[in-house]
């Protein structure tokens, strides 16, 4: 006599790196992104729990509270308004909340301010010392499920969430001597083994970490050496790219099925950011009086706000306060610049942006130093474009108009909370600093192809101020867009000097940079536990802020601080903004031709370099 199948389903709902997007508004540039932000996205939630055919769970995967100026106005000391993103997530009826490492860019004061007021667990297995009020490791989740013979049983769901160690290094100003993470393989392995111990039927990995093609355990991105290496996860969240998966965005290696949604055979999802995408995982569980609960089958798939779904009005309207005194403090005004100034094309040149930035940073490491020894040497600025478009749309350029510069135009060109930090470095390790940075250029560009490559963030594209770069944007590369040295007997950069003079390797140069990119971000070679580390508690944006207001602004744009090498006459596809058309004057010497728009709605220009 054969034994009956007894199934049940579970829908897992997931959100990561929401950023403070929580509705389409724009108030740093006034504009509204269509189907973006975390109110339309609660149209998409309330349409698939109603479609889920079983149970269904809502999880967040963190890097919810830093991204946009409302998460820093938030956050400031002082504010009247209550941070609305408890209230949004309590209204929503989320079940559990990871922590991403940007939500401990606020310090631990902030952090805990924000958790408590959540009502679900708010969760973190990485921590191996120190603790955060209002989190805990892991939770379990008991759900009554309906099961295909009519009997509802018992489902006990165990989740967990983990980040990337290097959290601790990025925000050491706010952690260090307080809290200490484990990698992410260890953390889950941990955590995996607590909760079965603890009676969990199925595990759910909140996995604040990216694919990789090659598993690194021990890296920012590990999620695909937790999937190879940890036994006993169910399905996975994965997010901190900002990438989306199932889908052909990026290479997770062979193990890795864009189309199932699998890494090394553990259901996966990553829902992109700032809301853009909702994750669904949907397992279909078998149950035995032997065994218990098992996951007999999946699907994983992202749902995508469309033109049907229009935001929620209650969470429209939780964060309207909030908003409304972000863009008041935004409209403050600074000073009058003659000349207006924007980074539409600084992935050809470096400009007034950057520039300034770049004399903010000197200026606080100049008045750090002075009368030390340290004041005898060249000092420089490694100064990166924070908004040169990439994932966060055609969009997301500083854009400065001649007139008043703004509040707004500061938190454009520093969108981080990051303080001053600076140090001490060789040219040969400037040299490998430049390389790593070059390659935010594509491989292999061509006449039809992109100049910089798709997969590589502005962010890590710092030029130094001070010195003068020469690239050549088609040598094979150094190092690959994660910061990780490539087999090649080339490299990018062509020439590198001070004052006229070629560096030499055994010169020393004092370097301005953010605490960031001191701690260790981006990978950036150089850096050891033996470099001589200047740390200020001087932030950024108010380093600029001063800047902007205490000294004379530059009448004509900045001259460039690096340029391609002489000789190449390539033609080459460079994608920027819309608004950039109106401004083509300003590379008049690369031979600009609008090329039409992209799939993304990026202005396409052919330039010769």
């Amino acid at each position: 006599m054969g034994t009956t199948k007894i199934h049940a389903d579970l829908r897992i709902l997931a959100t990561s790196d929401t950023h403070m997007h929580l509705t389409g508004q724009d108030v740093l540039r006034n504009t509204v992104t269509p189907n973006r932000g975390l109110d339309v996205l609660a149209t998409v939630i309330s349409a698939a729990r109603r479609a889920a055919p079983g149970t269904s769970i809502l999880l967040d995967n963190g890097d919810s509270l830093q991204g946009t100026p409302l998460g820093d106005a938030c956050a400031a000391p002082g504010t009247a308004e209550p941070h609305p993103w408890p209230a949004m997530v309590n209204a929503l009826g989320y079940d559990a909340i990871g922590l991403g490492n940007h939500d401990f860019d606020f310090g631990l004061g902030v952090l805990e301010r924000i958790t408590r007021a959540i009502t679900p667990p708010v969760l973190c297995a990485s921590l191996i010392k120190g603790r955060i009020a209002s989190v805990q490791a892991n939770t379990i989740l008991v759900r009554s499920v309906a099961c295909s013979d009519g009997v509802h049983r018992d489902l006990a769901i165990g989740i967990t969430s983990v980040l990337p160690p290097q959290t601790a290094i990025w925000n050491q100003r706010h952690l260090v001597g307080r809290v200490a993470f484990d990698t992410g393989v260890d953390a889950t392995r941990r955590a995996v083994r607590a909760l079965r111990r603890g009676g969990a039927d199925l595990v759910i990995l909140l996995c604040h970490s990216g694919l990789s093609p090659v598993p690194d355990g021990e890296g920012e991105n590990f999620s695909t050496a937790v999937a190879a290496q940890v036994r006993g996860i169910d399905a996975m969240v994965l997010g901190h790219t900002h990438r989306l998966f199932p889908a052909d965005d990026h290479d997770g290696g062979p193990q890795c099925d864009p189309v199932k949604g699998t890494v090394h055979g553990v259901p996966a999802v990553m829902p992109g950011f700032a809301a853009q995408a909702l994750g669904v995982i949907d397992l279909g569980l078998r149950w035995s009086a032997s065994r218990g609960w098992r996951v007999g089958k999946h699907v994983v798939a992202l749902h995508t706000p469309g033109k049907r779904h229009t935001p929620d009005p209650q969470m429209t309207r939780i964060a309207a306060p909030a908003l409304a005194a972000t863009r008041d403090a935004l409209d403050a005004p600074l000073a009058r610049t003659q000349t207006g100034f924007n980074s539409y094309f600084d992935m050809l040149q470096s400009g007034t942006a950057t520039s300034l930035v770049a004399r903010a940073m000197r200026r606080v490491i100049r008045d750090r130093v002075r009368d030390t020894p340290l004041a005898g040497l060249p000092l420089l600025a490694s100064v990166a474009p924070m908004a040169v478009g990439g994932r966060a749309g055609p969009d997301h350029y500083v854009d400065a108009p001649a007139g008043m510069i703004r509040e707004r135009h500061v938190s454009m060109m520093v969108p981080y909370p990051n303080v001053v930090w600076a140090a001490v470095m060789s040219g040969q390790e400037l040299w490998a600093w430049a390389e790593r940075a070059a390659t935010f250029f594509a491989p292999g560009a061509s006449a039809d192809g992109l100049l910089v490559d798709p997969g590589a963030p502005s962010f890590n594209f710092d030029s130094l101020h001070g010195l003068h770069t020469v690239i050549d944007p088609f040598k094979p590369p150094k190092y690959n867009v994660m910061g990780k040295p490539v087999a090649s007997d080339g490299g990018r950069i062509v020439s590198l000097s001070h004052a006229g003079t070629p560096v030499h390797p055994d010169h020393l140069f004092l370097v301005a940079m953010t605490s960031y990119r001191g701690a260790g971000g981006g990978a950036f070679p150089g850096l050891t536990h033996e470099t001589n580390i200047v740390r200020t508690d001087v932030d950024l944006a108010h380093a600029l802020r001063d800047e902007i207001t205490g000294t004379d602004l530059p009448t004509h744009p900045a001259p460039s601080v690096w340029q391609f090498v002489n000789g190449l006459d390539a033609s080459v596809l460079i994608e920027t903004a819309p608004a950039a058309q109106a401004h083509l004057n300003d590379i008049a010497r690369f031979a600009p031709e609008p090329a039409g728009r992209s799939e993304a709605g990026f202005l396409r220009i052919r330039v010769t370099i």
